[in-house]
C-alpha cells in the first residue's frame, strides 16, 4: 500500500525514493522494531532497535524521523501484509463463496502473525499508532467498499447497505473480534473463529444463507 511516506528528521515533505541500500536498511530496522516491540509488550527504545538491526541510532532517525515514525512503519508493514492476503483473487461462483475463503485467510493471518497480539493489545493504545492504523484502515475500507458494491451489482448481495459504511463496519468489527479472541484464548481455532465471524458479516450484509460456506 505504501501508505506512509518515509521522512527524515526535521523534514515536512516526502523524501526522494530510497536507494537499494536504503530500502534494505529500512527493512532491517522495521524487522528489528517489530521484534523489539513484541518482546517489550509494545515498548522499545530506538537505540535497542538500531543495535538489533546492526546500524546506528542516527541512521534510524534519518530514515524514520523519530521512534513514532519507525513504529508507524512497522504498523504499515503489518497492514501491507494483511492487505496482500485479503486482496487475493479467491475462486468461487458467488460473492459468498469467495468471501468465506477471504475471511478464513485473514483470520489465519491474524492468528499466525506474532505482531497481531502486540498491535491489538498495548501498542494499539498509542495515539501515533492509532493514527497509522486509521490511515491503513481507510485504504482497506475503500477497497472493501468496491468489493461490496461489485457484489451488489452482480446480484449476490442485497442493495440495502451503503458499501462504504458496510465495509467500515465489517473491517472494524473484524479487528475487534480478533482482539477479543486473542485476549480470551491462547490459541483460537482458525476454522471455528472464521466461521463465527463470517456469520456476523453475512448477517450484517443481509445475506439469507450467510451461515453456509
Amino acid at each position: 500500500m505504501n501508505i506512509l511516506t518515509p521522512m527524515t528528521s526535521g523534514q515536512t515533505g516526502p523524501v526522494s525514493a530510497p536507494t537499494l541500500r536504503g530500502r534494505r536498511t529500512r527493512e532491517k530496522l522495521i524487522d528489528a522494531a517489530r521484534g523489539a516491540l513484541i518482546e517489550g509488550a509494545g515498548t522499545a527504545e530506538i537505540t535497542d532497535i538500531a543495535n538489533r538491526a546492526g546500524v546506528s541510532a542516527g541512521l534510524a532517525y534519518h530514515h524514520f524521523g523519530s521512534k513514532d515514525g519507525l513504529v508507524a512503519a512497522v504498523v504499515e508493514d503489518f497492514y501491507d501484509r494483511y492487505a496482500s492476503i485479503a486482496n487475493q483473487n479467491f475462486r468461487g461462483e458467488t460473492w459468498t463463496q469467495r468471501e468465506v475463503q477471504r475471511v478464513r485467510a485473514v483470520v489465519r493471518f491474524f492468528l499466525e502473525e506474532p505482531f497481531t497480539r502486540t498491535l491489538f493489545g498495548p501498542l494499539g493504545r498509542s495515539s501515533s499508532v492509532m493514527h497509522a492504523e486509521s490511515v491503513c484502515m481507510a485504504m482497506l475500507i475503500e477497497r472493501g467498499a468496491r468489493n461490496i458494491s461489485q457484489g451488489q451489482m452482480d446480484g449476490d448481495l442485497p442493495r440495502q447497505a451503503d458499501p462504504e459504511i458496510a465495509a467500515a463496519f465489517v473491517l472494524g468489527g473484524l479487528r475487534q473480534c480478533m482482539s477479543m479472541a486473542l485476549k480470551n484464548a491462547a490459541n483460537p481455532d482458525v476454522d471455528q473463529l472464521a466461521h463465527a465471524i463470517w456469520i456476523l458479516i453475512a448477517q450484517s450484509l443481509g445475506l439469507r444463507e450467510g451461515s453456509k460456506s
